[in-house]
């Protein structure tokens, strides 16, 4: 499984890489957990996918890009942990980030694949930390990256994940409006430099 997540990766690198200019490299994990959970995760592996085949990815470790939402948020107590469920609306993701020099911005697709959710963890640290600090960490319109391993798909269609990772981006860190793309091999397209998307509600 993870040679052929290694596989994957490397051929979005390739497939990607001529729709690319200065300035642009391949995705890089943010910390050392995040580079182990990209190598182990399929890259290729959809929401439709898992809902239409549901049994065919038991087990199977997805990595999702996703617009947050809404997030819930409870304190455990005694346990030192702050319990969160947070909803995701999908986005295609094609794995470039771009440097400025002074910032890296991921140029998500407006498009995507309906929602799907996880169930998360969050350790205490300092009074500060809260059920409601930990809402506005995860707070509707920011960027994820999710790590997961799909457990279910609910009547309404929302995939559900089991955890494995999670990084969050503020609204600075990503755009919706430079390129419009779907699945691997999908045609590619810069959007109108005055088109402004906003990630509209996937349908």
């Amino acid at each position: 499984m993870i040679r052929n997540s290694v596989v994957a990766f490397f051929a979005l690198t390739l497939l990607v890489s001529c729709a690319t200019r200065a300035g642009n490299e391949s995705y890089q994990p943010a910390s050392k957990p995040e580079q182990t959970e990209l190598l182990r995760s399929r890259v290729d592996v959809y929401p439709d996918d898992v809902r239409k085949q549901p049994a065919s990815y038991e087990g199977v470790p997805v990595v999702w890009a996703g617009i947050i939402r809404s997030t819930d948020a409870r304190d455990e107590g005694e346990t030192g942990k702050i319990a969160a469920e947070t909803v995701f609306e999908h986005h295609y993701f094609n794995g470039i980030e771009y440097n400025d020099g002074h910032r890296i911005t991921l140029f998500v697709s407006p498009r995507g694949e309906g929602l799907f959710r996880l169930a998360w963890h969050l350790d205490k640290i300092g009074d500060a930390a809260t059920a409601d600090s930990a809402e506005a960490y995860a707070a509707p319109g920011k960027l994820a990256l999710i790590y997961g391993v799909p457990e279910k798909v609910k009547p309404d269609g929302t995939v559900v994940l089991k955890y494995r990772y999670l990084r969050i981006l503020d609204p600075g860190q990503f755009s919706t409006n430079k390129f419009d793309y779907g699945r691997f091999g999908e045609p590619f397209l810069m959007m109108n430099p005055g088109a402004k998307t906003n990630a509209p509600p996937i349908k």
